[in-house]
């Protein structure tokens, strides 16, 4: 497998924790069917990786070990598989205030009261999870099945997906059509005091085109559909006027999201071959929408230098920009009052992201490739009223190794 499908596994693995930290990626069981069915090498193999992903100041910390193999025991089958184990541990923002901007009546203030950061709950947990799925090939169709697994103290999903390429116009054209859903089950913790369930569904259409011998263009559409427990049961709104405990007293509710969601997302990318130098650049653009009111936009360009005949040395960079869900809030005056919906979660706030990283694939052997890779990821918001406190920034280091036979 290619560095692109190792990079979507790590998408992979960080899905399920979507509910506690904000690592930026396109995941979906589609694209991963896509990436795999086009093997970038012959051979057969076996892979590691670490990834270390920590934020600044101690704030969350996410270790990841991945299994993944890729194999081809006849002509018309591969088969496919991960094995994923996170450990997290840190402190996560509880959507309330900095304590310095609530004004407590009636009572003294709390310790801490006049911190100007937003307040943190620890966090400790580990997650498991995995996939295995087969490509079938006859003459230019290739229909991947898949199955795949994620269970953690608070969260359990268990998913299945299909994908089917197509080629045509002598192999330079090559349709996609995929299909994903999730059985998630969403266990008692933090606000949420009984089991939910969630749904979610991805449909996917869309094309790669051989340009000319040196470019490669790349476009597909996705519409995702979720239903159910959409909150974050570890993230409340304040409310300065809590009518069910002390109406003078600031409170910490738990949020109310919409229970239905549906996304659109538009991909395009161009890989053009850059000869005199030995080295290719990618450049691509997403554009999402769903009906949380949240448009976002994500940049990224790479490029990929051949030094020799065994080491590839690829920068990036990616931008990314979101405006806010039409029921984001910082703080709520009174709870009997209350809108439908709300939620303080900054991840659905008005904001920015910059990632910057360097990766390295070298060739030691003909048997085996090294993978290093480091990337800053930084995050700020842009309404003037959400704390910056509240956004996190983090590094994060890669270490892989690839047996190919």
């Amino acid at each position: 497998m290619g560095n692109k499908a190792l990079n979507f596994c790590k998408g992979l693995a960080t899905a399920g924790l979507r509910s506690r930290w904000p690592l930026t990626s396109i995941s979906s069981l589609v694209t991963f069917c896509f990436y795999h069915c086009l093997r970038a090498q012959a051979e057969d193999q076996i892979g590691y990786r670490f990834e270390q992903y920590r934020e600044d100041n101690g704030r969350m910390g996410v270790e990841t070990d991945s299994v993944i193999f890729d194999l081809q025991p006849k002509s018309w089958l591969t088969l496919q598989g991960e094995g994923v184990y996170d450990a997290i541990s840190g402190f996560t923002p509880t959507g309330s205030p900095p304590p310095n901007t609530i004004t407590f009546i009636g009572s003294p203030p709390p310790s801490g009261a006049s911190s100007s950061s937003v307040p943190l709950s620890h966090m400790k947990d580990a997650r498991e999870s995995g996939s295995l799925g087969a490509t079938l090939s006859y003459k230019n169709n290739r229909l991947t099945p898949q199955i795949s697994f994620s269970e953690e103290s608070d969260y359990i999903s268990r998913g299945l997906s299909f994908n089917y390429l197509a080629d045509f116009n002598d192999k330079n054209t090559t349709f996609n059509l995929g299909w994903s859903h999730d059985w998630d089950k969403v266990l008692p913790h933090g606000f949420l005091f009984q089991e939910a369930t969630k749904n979610s569904e991805e449909i996917l259409i869309g094309v790669n085109q051989l340009l000319n011998p040196k470019a490669v263009l790349t476009a597909n559409f996705t519409f995702g559909h979720a239903a159910g427990y959409l909150n974050d049961q570890y993230r409340g709104v304040l409310f300065d006027n809590e009518i069910q405990g002390d109406p003078i007293t600031p409170a910490l509710e738990p949020e109310h999201r919409p229970g239905d969601r549906e996304r659109y997302i538009g991909y395009v990318s161009l890989t053009q071959a850059v000869t005199p130098v030995n080295a290719s650049v990618e450049v691509s653009y997403r554009f999402a929408h769903d009906t949380f009111g949240v448009d976002s936009h994500n940049v990224q360009i790479a490029w990929y230098q051949k030094l020799g005949k065994h080491v590839v040395l690829s920068p990036m960079f990616r931008y990314y920009y979101q405006n806010a869900a039409f029921f984001y809030v910082v703080r709520l005056p009174d709870y009997n009052t209350r809108p439908t919906y709300y939620s303080a979660d900054y991840r659905l706030s008005n904001m920015e992201t910059f990632a910057a990283g360097l990766s390295l694939n070298w060739k030691v052997r003909d048997w085996l490739s090294l993978d290093l890779a480091y990337q800053r990821y930084v995050m700020k918001g842009l309404d003037g009223i959400t704390s910056q406190s509240a956004y996190p920034s983090a590094n994060m280091f890669t270490l892989g190794a690839r047996i190919w036979f």
